[in-house]
């Protein structure tokens, strides 16, 4: 009994060492698996394992995405590219070339006329439209402009718009604005009642007109101050100049530039009223600061707002304007920019 004890004891020594040998390796093979570098070799030490295992992988154990990008990481992006600022677009410069021209009424050339020499009103302008070519005007101010003038005018001048023109019966549009219609378009309108021969009111025009192109606004007048024919229009004319300086001036506070044509019938009085009461300039030249210096000039007129330019001033008293009238026709180039103008610039027409 005590020898079959022993046995068994034996048996059970021996099968443990087996299953601990064999669990023993199974594990070292699997740590060989995970890790070839701790596999021993002859020449390898104990102290070489042990400084291998202990020594960090010189290979990358980050994971890396399919774009290359560090799966762990965000993308660092140098100098950044920011939106770029849109160009400040500049308000829009206009330029063109306008005139003033008393054209002498039909009435002046017909029998017991002071021009009878003359074509007929309504002949003559023929020569009003070869000018206006030849300058390549595209708004002019007219005075003594007659009803059949008007009508010639209308018939012949295609492609040219007028206020008042035909508009408002025969007086109103003796003084008329006129201009290119592929150039200008009418914005607004205005009369002014203004004291003519004898104190009889005319209505006489101004007209804010929108330069197509550019989208920038002006204000156009023209007038014409009673002469000195049967008896001395002195006051008439003063009253007359007192209501058109008040026009000037409200004109000028809208912020929008204005340009004034006429025959005036006076010289230095009219240039030195206006000029020192308004800020209006004179393309002939002169001054009136510390003292009033009009230009050598006549009695026809152009006039406009301080910020505009003004060059090539001309006054024609050619052959061809000698025979269409008994004034010289008064011409400048006009540049206005509307950076100088912003109430001016309205490119939808409003």
């Amino acid at each position: 009994m005590a020898g079959f004890a022993v046995l068994l004891i034996a048996v059970w020594v021996v099968g443990f060492m087996w299953v601990r040998g064999d669990l023993t390796g199974a594990d070292k093979v699997s740590a060989e698996k995970a890790d070839p570098s701790a596999s021993s070799s002859p020449s390898s030490s104990p102290s070489a394992s042990a400084s291998a295992s202990a020594t960090p992988s010189a290979e990358p154990t980050t994971k890396v995405d399919t774009k290359g990008i560090a799966a762990d990481r965000k993308p660092v992006i140098v100098n950044p590219v920011r939106p770029r600022p849109k160009p400040q677009v500049l308000p829009p410069v206009a330029q063109f070339t306008m005139a003033s021209f008393n054209i002498l009424g039909n009435s002046h050339t017909g029998p017991g006329g002071h021009h009878a020499g003359l074509a007929s009103g309504p002949q003559r302008i023929g020569g009003v439209l070869q000018l206006l070519r030849a300058y390549d005007i595209s708004v002019v101010g007219i005075q003594e402009f007659q009803p059949n003038q008007r009508g010639a005018f209308q018939a012949r001048a295609g492609g040219w718009a007028m206020y008042p023109g035909l508009s408002m019966g025969r007086r109103a549009g003796e003084n008329s604005v006129a201009w290119r219609e592929d150039t200008w378009e009418m914005v607004r309108p205005g009369l002014i009642p203004i004291p003519y021969f004898h104190g009889r009111i005319r209505p006489m025009p101004y007209v804010l007109l929108r330069h197509k192109e550019t989208g920038v606004q002006a204000y156009f007048s023209t007038f014409h101050n009673p002469a000195n024919i049967g008896g001395n229009m002195a006051r008439f004319r003063r009253e007359a100049t007192r209501r058109q300086v008040g026009l000037f001036n409200r004109l000028e506070a809208t912020g929008m530039p204005q340009f004034v044509t006429g025959d005036m019938n006076e010289r230095a009085p009219y240039f030195c009223q206006v000029t020192g009461s308004t800020p209006l300039v004179s393309p002939a030249g002169g001054s009136n600061s510390g003292g009033c210096r009009p230009p050598r000039s006549q009695i026809d007129w152009i006039f406009g707002s301080p910020k505009a330019q003004f060059s090539n001033y001309r006054v024609d008293r050619s052959p061809l304007v000698r025979r269409t009238s008994d004034h010289p026709i008064l011409v400048t180039n006009v540049t206005i920019d509307a950076l100088k103008y912003p109430k001016s610039y309205a490119p939808s027409g409003g």
